[in-house]
């Protein structure tokens, strides 16, 4: 695995996708447009295991809390960054609260 950073804390629905289709891709050793965003992730053989170590690192690159039931109630690579995102943005108002 490479080690990278925290994404910003504007982060947009892209670069959360970008984030997760690249661990997809490590994990599951295919090439980087190989994984489709729109193809549900049970797919790719993603299950309550593997969505344990994927929530993990996409926490830690976008520095929110991320269950990983999100993994396995959304289809897609690109709605799980659609709720990681919301996620984002509702840590944002309370921390401005």
């Amino acid at each position: 695995m490479s080690e990278q950073g925290a994404v910003p804390v504007t982060t947009t629905e892209r670069q959360v996708a970008d984030h997760l289709a690249q661990l997809l891709s490590e994990l599951l050793e295919l090439e980087l447009e190989l994984i489709d965003r729109e193809v549900p992730l049970s797919a790719y053989g993603i299950d309550s295991m593997t969505s344990t170590w994927l929530t993990g690192e996409l926490s830690e690159r976008c520095g929110v809390a991320i269950d990983r039931s999100v993994l396995l109630d959304r289809p897609s690579v690109a709605e799980v960054a659609q709720d990681v995102v919301a996620a984002l943005a509702a840590r944002d108002a309370a921390a401005a609260s």
